[in-house]
């Protein structure tokens, strides 16, 4: 229940932000709810650890990783991605750069949060199924 609460509270402070597009500027940041794909928009290649991506190449961010917004065009936000550690395969590199919408943006954070209460209560259900 009190899970169910924090959710509650956590889509309600955030629903002024998207109502009214949240005054959005360059700087802010947002936690990556989850695995998306993006399309990178570096003009330079950007190394990963077994691979590079550049202009039009897409890889995955994932969550846990921040965005910041770097740059704003219309309904749109230009973010560059940090996440620590190396990264192999198809998962983005630290410091690519993606357009999102700022609807998008302003979401990050709030999914986030829901997923990890989520992800919690999953696995506090199954310890206690597990008799753990």
């Amino acid at each position: 229940m009190r899970q169910f609460f924090s959710l509650v509270v956590v889509a309600l402070v955030s629903l002024p932000m998207v109502a009214f597009g949240a005054d959005i500027k360059k700087g802010d940041t947002a936690k990556v709810p989850g695995w998306e794909w993006v399309d990178v928009k570096n003009l330079q290649t950007v190394p990963s650890g077994n691979t590079s991506f550049s202009y039009g190449d897409s890889c995955g961010i994932q969550r846990g990783g921040v965005v910041m917004v770097v740059g704003i065009d219309g309904n749109r936000v230009l973010v560059r991605y940090a996440i620590s550690g190396a990264m192999y395969g198809t998962p983005c590199p630290d410091g690519v750069v993606f357009f999102i919408s700022k609807e998008r943006f302003s979401k990050m954070t709030a999914e986030y949060h829901s997923a990890v209460a989520a992800e919690n209560a999953d696995k506090n259900l199954i310890k206690k199924l597990l008799g753990k």
